[in-house]
């Protein structure tokens, strides 16, 4: 579609006048429809309906019409500097319809790209009319719906990650109870535009073991799988708030929910965000309903202190790969060394770290003491010192 100057059959008398005879679809200068476009929020597009050239764009449609024309503004011959980006073919196809045929067309939705611009979807309306000067012309009123298509597509993402989140939870417990938990964590952080998602299980001696998490880094999942919470420690860390309780977490809000199976509890499931904003009352609705759901899928399972226990280590060792160092003496460490002495650096005890990777705890003071030699420093604290310096500068 191109620019024109006035077209030649406005200065026809016999073609003007047989024109301005048509009994239906006619107007003058198009001064009713700038009138209508003055209350309306459309935009107004004009097209010469024999050679589709842009005539009038009121307001200016990026990609369509580049400029705000007048009226009673004559317009400018084509030219290669001010020719418009063309709009989709699908608008170009249905504008040569509407101008070949006469017949109205409405578009509910297309969408319209712009170099340099983010993408927009239009709604628009097309007629053929006869004007007094321009003679046969297809209007065009757009209107731009933009933030309505965005909308409904962020709903649609919404019950699709929700769809997701359901199925996940009704595939519990699978094959592999931790892999399936994991599957429903991570399905659960999207869904409820949480930056972190965990699930604990409740043993019989009261405590909650973590069988699952998802947004958090390796080291703090090793920490919270490797130190199981009692009731009484969750209690408090509710009542003493996300500073209490997640402050070394970076959250600055938690919701916690309770699994329950026949009026008992077995576990909680529960998320939280680095950002200040609380989740909305739909959010807190689809959180209660996941873990109705989720409690009695797990209705069922082994929940002694060493089942639930030997889930927590898989889910410590799955997030125990420390990758060893690129530069520096650590590069003199074996693997096993390095883990251990990254272990102790994430504020690990011996225990700890022995019961994760299997060893005996003096077989752990064993490589540490190993790993001093090979470093050469006399205490653990300087190996963890020189590893942190290491990380901090690589070619140190």
């Amino acid at each position: 579609m191109t620019r024109s100057s006035l077209h030649k059959r406005s200065t026809n008398p016999s073609r003007a006048t047989g024109r301005r005879t048509s009994a239906h679809a006619h107007a003058t200068d198009l001064l009713l429809l700038e009138e209508l476009h003055a209350h309306l929020p459309v935009g107004l597009l004009v097209n010469d309906a024999d050679t589709l050239e842009v005539l009038h764009s009121n307001p200016p449609l990026p990609g369509f019409a580049d400029h705000n024309l007048r009226l009673d503004q004559p317009i400018e011959s084509h030219n290669v500097k001010h020719q418009p980006h063309l709009p989709t073919d699908e608008l170009a196809a249905l504008v040569a319809e509407v101008a070949a045929t006469g017949k109205p067309h409405h578009l509910p939705e297309f969408r319209h790209d712009t170099p340099e611009q983010e993408q927009s979807w239009w709604s628009a309306t097309l007629h053929r009319i006869e004007t007094d000067r321009w003679g046969p012309v297809v209007v065009m009123l757009a209107v731009d719906i933009t933030d309505q298509v965005r909308a409904r597509h962020f709903l649609e993402e919404r019950e699709r990650r929700n769809v997701t989140l359901q199925q996940t939870i009704a595939a519990v417990p699978g094959h592999n109870l931790v892999s399936s938990l994991q599957h429903v964590a991570d399905a659960l952080v999207p869904a409820l535009q949480a930056d972190v998602g965990t699930l604990r299980l409740l043993d019989a001696d009261a405590k909650l073991h973590l069988v699952a998490a998802s947004g958090l880094r390796p080291a703090e999942i090793r920490r919270l799988a490797l130190d199981p919470i009692t009731t009484r420690q969750l209690e408090t860390m509710i009542e003493s708030g996300p500073p209490t309780a997640l402050g070394s977490l970076g959250l600055h809000w938690v919701e916690v929910r309770w699994l329950g199976a026949q009026d008992k509890r077995i576990g909680i499931l529960s998320i939280g965000a680095r950002s200040k904003p609380r989740p909305p009352e739909n959010d807190l609705t689809l959180l209660d309903a996941a873990a109705a759901q989720l409690g009695n899928a797990l209705e069922k399972i082994e929940r002694s202190p060493q089942f639930l226990r030997s889930r927590s280590l898989e889910v410590a060792r799955v997030n125990a790969d420390v990758g060893e160092a690129a530069q520096t003496r650590s590069a003199d460490l074996r693997p096993r060394e390095l883990a251990i002495l990254r272990l102790y650096g994430e504020g690990l005890r011996t225990d700890q770290i022995a019961e994760l990777l299997v060893l005996s705890p003096h077989t752990v003071r064993t490589h540490v003491r190993n790993a001093r030699r090979h470093l050469g420093v006399s205490s653990r604290a300087e190996a963890l010192d020189l590893l942190e310096a290491a990380d901090a500068d690589p070619f140190m």
